[in-house]
């Protein structure tokens, strides 16, 4: 009977890797029938639920799966884990996967699970050391080399981080973000030629937009490097045919449209990429490539204008980069005015969504007066100036230092 149970539980797990998941469902449900509510049944149809994104309905079977004891129930805990985390509950996920590897310190499984989390948390170093854990158990599983390539990446080991996500690649070609950090690190170490290659089989085979979108501008980006405008362009139009309804495509097809000296082509692209910004005076891309564009036209005056009205970092690379590589993070486009609005409410809110209503006005008017301060203030080689309150009649947050020439 013993050996029946293993035999099904075999094919169960076969049929899982493969997704063929209707037939593993009805083979749980005949060997439920044949061996009774057996606790690895209960854990694998737990993973059935979770692997068809069921994660309320896994939770509730393992709730109600409770073999006290028995080896199975680190991986119903591990499911839970899982289902808890693509819920959104990654606080109850990272206990429930503690508790999995205590009762089982070498579920693999779950070793990851509570990697993942402590990635998403922040928690690099705890990541690190549970990734570590599951490449001695077993160095040919692509995801555990590919998360630690990112954490590399983060920590800004870019060498570790090659390594580690060349070697995912290696057992994954399909592995779509591995893909494109690998891409990224490359275009940052001026490998244009590497990068572009990466990117080709992710853009050509992948199906996520969320690595494919920057992905393709990234192409787009190295082949202007390349001065290969033309193709640069296709890729700008590429990512305008997937996400139209952003502004960064046409913001790389106007660079692309400048650097082949169409400026009117430029524009053109600039007008679509305007008519999709809430803010563009947040967009200092935006700005500096429409002056590049007058310019190129011989409105002299135009082009000063856009000039002056430029803040900040640019955005496009964060798009392109991501958070953790963006080449342009707090390096200013225009010397001087280095500040911006969205890092100023960054700072004191922690994002610029958790802004109080209205605030992102308050701040603008200052900024629009920081040059008259300037001039009232002519010996200082410091300027101070009150933030706004948070609250009208209320105490103001801190204060902004500027030095002669910011």
């Amino acid at each position: 009977m013993e050996g029946d149970l293993k035999e099904a539980i075999e094919t169960i797990d076969e049929q899982i890797a493969d997704f063929e998941f209707d037939k593993a469902e009805e083979a749980i449900e005949e060997a439920r029938h044949s061996f009774g509510a057996e606790p690895p049944l209960a854990a694998r149809k737990a993973e059935l639920k979770l692997e068809r994104g069921e994660y309320r309905a896994c939770l509730d079977l393992v709730e109600r799966t409770d073999p006290e004891g028995d080896e199975a129930t680190s991986q119903l805990l591990t499911h839970e884990g899982y289902a808890l985390f693509y819920l959104d509950r990654e606080d109850e996920a990272r206990e429930v996967f503690n508790r999995a590897v205590r009762r089982d310190p070498t579920q693999w499984d779950a070793l990851l699970g509570r990697a993942i989390v402590h990635e998403y948390l922040g928690f690099l170093k705890a990541a690190r050391l549970d990734l570590d854990r599951v490449i001695e158990m077993d160095d040919h599983e692509p995801e555990p080399f590919a998360i630690r390539g990112t954490i590399r990446m983060q920590q800004e080991n870019l060498e570790g981080a090659i390594e580690d996500l060349d070697w995912a690649l290696e057992l994954d070609p399909y592995d779509e973000e591995a893909r494109l950090q690998l891409a990224r690190i490359e275009a940052l170490q001026e490998q244009p030629n590497e990068a572009i290659q990466t990117l080709g089989f992710l853009i050509e085979e992948g199906e996520d937009l969320d690595f494919l979108y920057p992905g393709v501008l990234l192409r787009s980006q190295m082949l202007l490097n390349l001065k290969d405008t033309d193709a640069a362009a296709d890729d700008a139009e590429r990512a305008i045919e997937w996400e139209p309804d952003r502004p960064w495509g046409y913001l790389q097809l106007a660079a692309c449209h400048l650097t082949a000296s169409r400026p009117e082509e430029t524009l053109d692209a600039l007008d679509e990429a305007e008519s999709r910004l809430d803010r563009p005076d947040e967009v200092p891309d935006y700005f500096e490539i429409r002056a590049a564009a007058c310019e190129h036209l011989g409105r002299e005056q135009e082009a000063q204008t856009y000039r002056e009205r430029i803040q900040g970092a640019a955005r496009l690379p964060e798009i392109v980069y991501g958070e953790a590589l963006n080449p342009a993070d707090r390096v200013p486009v225009n010397p001087e005015r280095t500040l911006d609005i969205p890092s100023i409410l960054e700072e004191l809110f922690g994002s610029p969504e958790e802004a109080p209503e209205g605030y992102d006005d308050k701040l603008r008017d200052l900024l629009d007066r920081v040059p008259e301060v300037a001039e009232q203030n002519p010996g200082a080689e410091e300027i101070e100036i009150e933030l706004p309150p948070i609250e009208d009649g209320g105490p103001s947050p801190g204060e902004i230092v500027l030095q002669r020439g910011e």
